[in-house]
């Protein structure tokens, strides 16, 4: 039995109630300082509950795993918004329809548009479904459900990448790919889980058999690892570099200011996607990318110009000015031209730098 679908203790349960009831009425996610405090009434530490709840696959950087909860690793502020996955409808009875028979029945619709595509011998064409698509193929499905679907494609294996904005604000549109092929035979909850635990475990065992030498390797292929079944780990799902709170904060906020912020949410999404695959030159183009694309929000025409005049708190001025730094360094990955000797740019070389870029958007959202 893997950690997902075995029994859960009480904590756990309560832990995932808590969030599932807010969502189920209003279709998001309870803040963590009401969780927190619910949980606190029945003499549990949520922070720790939540920690406890089990995922599949591996805790490493740029290796994917899947858990019952999405959640920020680096920072779980009361404001942030942790997400139940699609397994967690596995537990809790209230989530079964919705993560059950509608997912999959939209999972299916998917498949079956990618599916159909006819590719092009002379260019990439890939296959997508929109939102008004949805609407238009199924019309009992309610305006709720609708714009529930992205929170719930992100944080799915085979349906986190590819979505954007499209259209109306309200709008959506995801890409899809060929991954999906491998849930066609899925027809419910328990099955699609148990996929989902399928694809990462065999990511997990190709990635350590790679890594861990021929003795190890050896000893995977005559089933002799003791130490590879899924396990229950502390690890969040997926990695990230913006907060995940602040990009809640931010989707909120659209249709409520006069700014478009399709974009940015879109180049925050993107950058969240790349660190966790581990893209370097992608995280540092994006970073600039958002840096550059704020400063109008903090009545500047350049971000040169927010760092110098903008009245920032004394520890944020600190920062921005770090960040303002950082566009050198971004420069070095953009338009420093191929040469005979390696480059030098390493993904270290961005972490320093997601605190900043947070407290930029901290800034940015509270101006909104």
């Amino acid at each position: 039995m893997s950690a997902l679908t075995a029994q859960l203790d009480e904590g756990q349960l309560a832990l995932m109630t808590t969030m599932a009831e807010p969502y189920l009425k209003k279709g998001q996610w309870p803040v963590w300082h009401y969780v927190e405090a619910q949980l606190d009434r029945q003499g549990l530490d949520a922070a720790s509950v939540l920690k406890s709840l089990p995922s599949v696959g591996s805790p490493l950087i740029g290796q994917r795993s899947y858990g019952l909860a999405w959640y920020d690793r680096n920072q779980l502020a009361d404001d942030s918004r942790p997400v139940l996955t699609v397994a967690a409808g596995l537990h809790v009875p209230q989530l079964e329809r919705l993560f059950g028979e509608h997912f999959i029945t939209i999972l299916q619709y998917l498949i079956k548009h990618q599916q159909a595509m006819t590719p092009s011998p002379d260019k990439v064409e890939k296959a997508s479904v929109t939102s008004d698509d949805i609407r238009r193929d199924f019309p009992a499905a309610t305006p709720e459900f609708l714009e529930a679907l992205p929170g719930i494609f992100r944080h799915e294996p085979a349906l986190r990448s590819g979505y954007s904005t499209w259209g109306t604000s309200n709008g959506w549109r995801i890409e899809l790919n060929r991954e999906l092929v491998k849930y066609r035979n899925v027809s419910n909850l328990s099955e699609y889980v148990s996929q989902v635990i399928e694809i990462l475990l065999e990511e997990r065992l190709l990635f350590e058999a790679t890594h861990s030498g021929a003795q190890y390797a050896q000893n995977i292929i005559i089933g002799t690892s003791e130490d590879l079944s899924p396990t229950a780990t502390p690890t969040v799902t997926v990695p990230v570099y913006v907060n995940a709170g602040l990009i809640e904060e931010l989707e909120q906020k659209q249709g409520q200011t006069t700014w478009s912020i399709d974009k940015l949410l879109q180049l925050l999404r993107e950058l969240n996607d790349c660190y966790a695959e581990d893209h370097v030159y992608a995280c540092h183009a994006l970073v600039r990318a958002v840096i550059d694309h704020v400063p109008p929000i903090l009545g500047a025409n350049s971000f040169e110009s927010a760092v110098s005049n903008y009245k920032w708190a004394r520890t944020d001025k600190k920062y921005m000015a770090r960040l303002l730094e950082f566009k050198n360094q971004a420069d070095d990955v953009l338009h420093r031209r191929v040469r005979p000797s390696k480059d030098v740019i390493a993904m270290h070389d961005l972490l320093p730098f997601g605190a900043y870029l947070n407290a930029l958007l901290r800034e940015c959202i509270d101006k909104l």
